[in-house]
């Protein structure tokens, strides 16, 4: 049976997801937010319509997600690693969706996104 593990928007102020790992008793913060409350960009981003990061031209969208990847390819890497995480669920595919799939076969695990904060409940639950 797969592990699974909890994906939600980062309690923290200046995080974007945490990934919750009960099996571990234990989280990962990832993803950075400046403290204006603005999101640094992200693949997802770049390919979201509706973000302030959007770039319509694919581009660009590919030269910036190649020039991440670069600058974070000697990051230590693995399933508790924030930067895997980042690598994966932010900057592999178009779609948060598509970069959770991502991440769940790579290392053979289920992540539940949860689209809201976690809580220090939601933690005493799931831990």
């Amino acid at each position: 049976m797969k592990d699974t593990y909890y994906l939600f928007r980062s309690d923290r102020p200046n995080k974007k997801y945490v990934m919750l790992m009960g099996k571990y008793k234990h989280i990962h913060h990832f993803g950075q937010i400046k403290p204006d409350g603005t999101p640094y960009r992200d693949f997802t981003l770049l390919s979201n319509k509706n973000s302030i990061h959007y770039e319509p031209d694919p581009v660009k969208r590919e030269k910036i997600r190649q020039n991440y990847i670069n600058r974070h390819k000697k990051d230590p890497k693995g399933i508790h690693n924030p930067s895997s995480m980042s690598d994966l669920i932010l900057w592999s595919e178009p779609t948060l969706r598509k970069g959770i799939t991502k991440y769940e076969k790579r290392f053979g695990v289920k992540v539940v996104f949860r689209n809201t904060k976690l809580t220090d409940a939601l933690k005493k639950k799931l831990i």
